[in-house]
């Protein structure tokens, strides 16, 4: 089979693998039919997210399942099913203490990092970490359950009112995922602050947001004004806390390497939370029924699809130049999809 394997910064080859098989009664093998493009991707292909060399790459997906071991009574070949990458193995002390998603065998169970992810044609996990795709939902969108979760994670622990006065750094899918999920949490208004014209532009084109939400594409806020400031940038916490309000919260998703000075008085003096969040906790279920009920309009953010052989391309088109090896924001497309 095919597949999208990372050599080392930016080399990735499309390569020949072998087709898994089952070898345990808890496993199944799914057939992927749609896998997104995540920005930790794009930071492995560049380098600056650490990956085990000669693996595949991706992990967010959707599929159909075409075998299954003997122990596997929850789900049946030809069911269509979403995955959760994100193993955990329920027995370490992060695991017995609530934070799976900090699981002490994660350094080596990481689907597309650590061993072998989805962008490919058939994918093996457990019974464990597979939810069913209703038959109405496009396989695209049952891929996005991955990041969405990560997201629900994070808002979870903000604990947020409807009455944030909001501000979202980033207006890719990330950010695009935090507004819809912000308003399923009954926030109803605030900005989100993009510095790409091309993005910002589709975003307006495609009529992604609702009245009372915003697109700006300079952070230059007035002192103390936000309740909530969610940076998927992982760049801008000197500026947010100065923009946040006192007794105000600072969501940090973005996984960039930078160094920013802040003062820890006026995180004090000022009752600042400063909260970082990464991958699902008790939380995909909750983006699979919301996915499945298909309230969020998820088909607007999902702007371009692309065959695996297409790989290079539908990089290029977020920003990531492999053969020139840069990043840049020259992008052509909100959330773009591998499809089967």
């Amino acid at each position: 089979m095919q597949a999208i394997v990372y050599n080392g910064p930016w080399n990735i080859q499309l390569e020949e693998r072998e087709e898994p098989a089952i070898t345990l009664p808890d496993e199944v093998i799914v057939e992927i039919r749609a896998t997104g493009i995540c920005g930790t991707d794009l930071s492995i292909i560049s380098g600056e997210y650490n990956a085990k060399q000669k693996v595949i790459i991706g992990h967010e997906s959707a599929g159909v399942i075409v075998d299954k071991g003997r122990g596997v009574e929850n789900f049946n070949v030809g069911d269509r099913v979403i995955i959760d990458p994100t193993y955990y193995c329920g027995y370490c002390e992060n695991c017995r203490k609530g934070l799976r998603n900090h699981c002490f065998q994660k350094s080596s169970t990481e689907a597309g990092v650590s061993i072998d992810g989805t962008f490919t044609k058939y994918f093996k996990t457990t019974k464990r970490f597979i939810y069913p795709l209703a038959d109405n939902v496009p396989f695209e969108q049952g891929a996005m359950s991955e990041p969405l979760s990560c997201v629900l994670t994070a808002v979870k622990k903000l604990a947020v009112t409807p009455f944030y006065n909001v501000a979202i750094l980033g207006g890719g899918p990330i950010g695009l995922l935090f507004y819809l999920a912000l308003k399923q949490y009954g926030i109803q208004a605030g900005t989100i602050y993009e510095t790409s014209a091309n993005r910002t532009n589709l975003i307006s084109s495609n009529d992604i947001l609702s009245s009372g939400w915003y697109l700006s594409g300079h952070f230059a806020p007035r002192k103390h004004q936000y309740d909530l400031i969610v940076d998927t940038t992982g760049s801008m916490l000197e500026k947010s806390i100065d923009a946040v309000a006192d007794g105000g919260k600072i969501a940090l998703i973005g996984l960039r390497n930078n160094q920013q000075t802040i003062n820890p008085r006026e995180i004090t003096d000022r009752s600042i939370s400063i909260v970082g969040s990464i991958d699902s906790q008790d939380t995909f279920k909750h983006a699979v029924d919301l996915i499945n009920s298909q309230v969020l309009g998820l088909e607007k953010i999902i702007t371009k699809a692309y065959g695996i052989d297409e790989f290079q391309d539908a990089v290029l088109d977020l920003g990531c130049n492999v053969n020139k090896r840069q990043r840049n924001n020259d992008i052509s497309s909100l959330k773009s999809v591998i499809k089967f």
